[in-house]
C-alpha cells in the first residue's frame, strides 16, 4: 500500500496518444502514475526499476496482461477493453486479472475500478459482470 493513501498505478497502452489521455485522467483523479509503457516487456523492465504499482491498467493487450501476471502473480491487473466476448473475458479471469472495464462504459468507471482493486476487491463492468459471476461460481 502506498503512503498517504495515494494509489500508484501503471498504464500500459501501445497507443501513446490514448495512453497520455488515460494518464491525465488518472492524475486528475489524484492517482500517482508510477510508470507508463508501450507493451509488456517495457512494463516488466519498469517494474524491475520502479517497483510494483498498486494497480496496473492494461489497454486491450491480453498478451501483456498474461505476461505480467506470469511474472508477478500478485500484481493487480485491470483490463480496459472493448472486447466483451465471453471467451476473452474468461481467458483473462483464468490468467488472474482482478478487474475488467469496457471502454464504452462511463469514463469514471475506470477510476471506480482502480479504487476497488486497490481496496482488495474485484471490479467488472456491467456488460461482463455476468460472465465474471458465472466464472467465479464455477471455481
Amino acid at each position: 500500500m502506498s503512503n498517504d493513501n495515494i494509489i500508484q498505478i501503471a498504464v500500459i497502452d501501445g497507443n501513446a496518444q490514448l495512453r497520455d489521455m488515460s494518464v491525465k485522467q488518472f492524475t486528475d483523479a489524484g492517482f500517482t502514475v508510477l510508470f507508463q509503457a508501450d507493451n509488456g516487456l517495457q512494463a516488466l523492465e519498469r517494474i524491475t526499476s520502479d517497483g510494483l504499482p498498486d494497480v496496473c491498467i492494461v489497454e486491450e493487450d491480453f498478451a501483456t496482461a498474461k505476461l505480467l501476471l506470469e511474472k508477478h502473480p500478485d500484481l493487480k491487473v485491470l483490463i480496459s477493453s472493448m472486447d466483451d466476448n465471453e471467451k476473452s473475458v474468461t481467458d483473462m479471469l483464468k490468467a488472474g486479472v482482478l478487474g475488467y472495464v469496457l471502454k464504452y462504459a462511463d469514463p469514471d468507471e475506470i477510476i471506480t475500478a482502480v479504487k476497488a482493486l486497490n481496496g482488495e476487491r474485484k471490479y467488472f463492468s456491467m456488460g461482463i459482470s455476468g460472465i465474471a459471476a458465472e466464472y467465479f461460481a464455477e471455481q
